[in-house]
């Protein structure tokens, strides 16, 4: 199913017409709603997702002319580096973000160059701090140093700010704070610990996403992009329900909240059994339980 006939379901099950722009609009909003509940009522397992990011070093320009793009070769000199695929153009044009860099470091107040673009560089490259996660980021749930094979903790503010109050230092990565959003992207971001100063290693994450509001660009899509099959009748009704009551029909919205909570409970049945013939355990981490009875602690039955 495609948006756009989960719009015409919805518009229509409301009686309206989905040919009607501002009914289309409307229908996908709620449709854009109904989506951020489902994805929030339990720890889906098809929103469970892994990415990578690369570190960086990081450097500030100024008096940009033409564009700069991930993958450009930057040269100043003798320095040379490579755009990173997490430069953001439109958010943050100003700050270059690369790796392969040359023996010979970019420095202050002269001119970076590609082959079509040119900025001055204000500040000289440094280490990157900081790094923004997949712009679909609910909770981030692991870490790991995929380059140098090394699992990383994740700790809060208090354990950093204790270890290295200045943050100046630098080493091989071994722990993750979260840092909040981004201020321009609102993308979560995080810092790692110590500073990483090899910039090309690549940081491999798992989390668990959210369904980012569609738009019209999406109409011709398919949902299973984003919901599985199974799914996408509550998605509908979801949507339904929230429509019906903003047009006083309360009843009707009464018969799609239980459609839709039909279709919620199926989909957490599945859910629980996507693993096969997998065993819950009270306690259980990594591949064993750790709940162990104690010597002494069990005793026959009289």
């Amino acid at each position: 199913m495609t948006l756009t006939n989960a719009i015409k379901l919805t518009a229509n099950r409301v009686g309206l017409l989905e040919t009607n722009v501002s009914f289309r609009d409307r229908a996908r909003d709620y449709l854009n709603i109904s989506a951020k509940r489902i994805g929030a009522r339990a720890k889906w397992n098809w929103l469970h997702k892994a990415a990578t990011f690369n570190t960086t070093q990081s450097m500030t320009v100024s008096s940009v002319v033409g564009t700069f793009e991930a993958g450009d070769t930057l040269t100043e000199g003798l320095a040379t580096a490579t755009m990173d695929a997490s430069y953001d153009a439109t958010n943050a044009p100003t700050t270059f973000l690369m790796t392969g860099e040359s023996a010979t470091a970019f420095t202050a107040d002269n001119s970076v160059t590609t082959s079509d673009a040119s900025a001055t560089v204000s500040a000289a490259a440094a280490d990157t701090q900081t790094y923004q996660l997949a712009a679909d980021v609910l909770t981030p749930h692991s870490f790991i140093d995929q380059s140098n094979n090394q699992p990383l903790g994740i700790v809060g503010w208090d354990a950093l700010d204790l270890a290295d109050p200045d943050r100046g230092e630098t080493g091989d990565v071994d722990v993750v704070t979260i840092e909040g959003v981004d201020s321009s992207t609102g993308r979560i971001l995080v810092r790692l610990y110590p500073i990483h100063s090899t910039s090309g290693d690549v940081i491999r994450y798992r989390y668990l996403a959210y369904v980012p509001d569609w738009t019209s660009s999406d109409d011709s899509t398919e949902l299973d992009r984003w919901i599985p099959e199974w799914l996408q009748p509550a998605l509908i009704f979801g949507a339904t329900e929230l429509y019906k009551q903003e047009k006083g029909d309360y009843e009707g919205a009464l018969i799609d909240r239980a459609e839709y909570e039909g279709g919620i409970k199926s989909a957490l049945d599945i859910n629980l059994n996507v693993q096969g013939n997998r065993e819950w355990h009270r306690g259980r981490v990594g591949l064993s339980s750790p709940y162990l009875p104690q010597e002494g602690g069990l005793t026959a039955a009289g």
